[in-house]
């Protein structure tokens, strides 16, 4: 059959499909990858063939539009949480925004060609029998319903927007209210209309839904899920030098991950002398995966530290004793992968908060301090790495958690029920 991936223009949104892409070219399906123009390199680089479509797309700036998208507002007031304002910016902000990304509020200019209307004359030429679609690139289920694929979502961190759908159709239900628009249908509207299409609940949460998290994770929603473990890939490129041999110090890592660093890296303020002062006098050898925005505030780096902008985890977390990092999904994954002990500096709510609690609950980590946050402390940060570093029982729950996900199945496990879902629901 014919697979087409829908993915946001963005690496770290690439990544959790890299490997199950893999695994349906390795049964024989023809397999490509849609996104925006520069994503291409990228795409073709993780051996996949790419398809560029529309324009590219700032998408740092476009968090920035969404939060200035008035016309979000009233999807998320009614739902918003005095006792959660952290977890409801997020939903605001940046769940919101594949609204603003897709669903215009005007209809496009003569020449213009957006990348929903690009991706649909794409798929209604090559015809593909599955699209497999970024929970934010909601273009992909307009473009498998205009040309009869099955679809499906391929989630990359715990269902929170079919977890949002759900309190908003509960809102909208309410007997004791007075008739309620459903404002995110309508938003679609114009451009379901342009091709012929009816607004259908799978349009947001797919007809079924690849879940590479832990079942432990999953959010009270009502939908077909397929579990899929998550292979960790992070990129590829020529491992460094200094990775040729064995570290001769306890080796740990610290990453803020790519997404901290396309979307907060500039504005931030990453509180790292005070952080590298902290491990300065350890016995350890600290590599930070850093850029320059982020060590810009930074005067002196102590002996002991290491930055590099850039390194696959897959390559440098073998050789690790612990990793200090944000709590993405993919970090998340790379480090269960190769047993690493984590320290999670969580954000307070949303994916790193659930990744973070559902870490320490196992065993396998600590929970520090949101590292952006006023009460953040380096010198709490490093009592807990030493902690980890010390104590046994944390590689022991890092080895438990790693033989606990690899029980889940792997993506050439799930190819045969993909094969099976795309005959039951492909039109």
């Amino acid at each position: 059959m014919r697979v087409l991936f829908a993915v946001m223009p963005s690496p770290t949104h690439l990544h959790p499909f890299v490997p199950l892409a893999w695994a349906l070219q390795g049964a024989g399906h023809d397999v490509c990858v849609a996104s925006h123009p520069d994503m291409v390199p990228t795409i073709t680089e993780a051996g996949l063939t790419a398809v560029g479509l529309g324009d590219p797309v700032d998408l740092a700036g476009s968090v920035d539009d969404c939060a200035a998208d008035e016309r979000l507002d009233p999807i998320i007031s009614p739902l918003a949480d005095p006792a959660e304002p952290g977890l409801w910016k997020v939903i605001r902000n940046i769940l919101m925004s594949p609204f603003w990304l897709h669903y215009h509020a005007e209809a496009p200019s003569p020449g213009e060609h957006p990348y929903t209307d690009a991706l649909v004359s794409f798929a209604r030429n090559w015809e593909p029998d599955l699209v497999l679609w970024d929970p934010m690139c909601f273009a992909g289920a307009v473009a498998a319903r205009a040309c009869g694929a099955a679809h499906a979502r391929l989630l990359w961190a715990p269902d929170y927007f079919a977890w949002t759908r759900k309190k908003y159709r509960t809102w909208l239900a309410d007997p004791a209210a007075q008739p309620r628009e459903d404002g995110m249908a309508a938003l679609m509207a114009p451009t379901l209309e342009r091709f012929g299409l009816a607004f259908d609940e799978d349009l947001l949460v797919g007809q079924w839904s690849l879940d590479p998290m832990p079942s432990q994770m999953r959010l009270p929603v009502d939908l077909e899920y397929v579990p899929v473990r998550r292979v960790p890939y992070t990129g590829a490129q020529a491992v460094p030098a200094w990775l040729h041999e064995r570290p001769r110090r306890t080796r740990v890592c610290l990453t803020l991950g790519v997404s901290t660093r396309t979307f907060f890296g500039k504005d931030s303020k990453l509180p790292m002398t005070e952080i590298f002062d902290a491990v300065a006098d350890m016995d350890i050898e600290m590599v930070a995966t850093l850029n320059a925005d982020q060590l810009a505030s930074v005067q002196r780096i102590p002996d002991n530290i290491r930055t590099v902008d850039y390194v696959p985890l897959n390559q440098l977390l073998p050789s690790c004793s612990a990793i200090i990092h944000h709590g993405s999904g993919g970090t998340f994954a790379a480090a269960v992968a190769h047993r690493t002990p984590q320290l999670i500096a969580s954000r307070p709510t949303g994916q790193s908060f659930d990744i973070a609690r559902f870490t320490e609950k196992r065993g396998a980590g600590l929970v520090a301090t949101d590292i952006e946050s006023e009460d953040f402390s380096a010198t709490e940060m490093r009592a807990q790495l030493e902690r980890i570093l010390r104590e046994p029982s944390f590689q022991e729950g890092a080895d438990a958690l790693r033989d606990e996900i690899a029980r889940m199945p792997s993506p050439n496990d799930v190819v045969l029920t993909l094969e099976k879902l795309t005959a039951r629901h492909r039109s």
